[in-house]
């Protein structure tokens, strides 16, 4: 049954060249797959957050690997950074509408996640105790 429903994923993804480095999905995918991205997505999904909003909500990232994220996500063009004239400077993050067409298929990635955990933790389980 899990092979059937997979088939229509599997036959869109052949489709592209996904594994060749070449390939500007690959180059895409290498710029948006990683953990802190996605949270920091999800966390814009609530609104605009100043940078100190997204530090507290997304427990474990570092400073440095939360600007890094942000800085890319803005060089791809996933997420607005707006700064402020004032002192000292105010910084808001928002998802621009690129970004927000990334929200639907992360979720559905965290809810398969979320359906999964015990699946997971049963498989990690059973790989350490071998």
């Amino acid at each position: 049954m899990g092979s059937y429903q997979a088939q229509p994923a599997l036959e869109r993804i052949a489709k592209i060249e996904v594994f060749d480095e070449g390939c500007e999905a690959h180059q895409a995918l290498e710029q948006i797959a990683n953990k802190w991205t996605i949270l920091i997505i999800f966390a814009l999904t609530q609104g605009t957050k100043r940078y100190s909003e997204l530090q507290r909500q997304i427990k474990g990232i570092s400073p440095k690997m939360l600007i890094q994220n942000l800085r890319n996500l803005e060089r791809c063009g996933l997420v607005n950074r707006t700064v402020y004239p004032v002192v000292p400077p105010q910084v808001e993050y928002s998802l621009t509408s690129l970004g927000e067409s990334l929200v639907e298929p992360l979720a559905v990635l965290g809810e398969w996640a979320y359906q999964h955990i015990e699946d997971i933790k049963t498989a990690y389980d059973s790989y350490l105790d071998t």
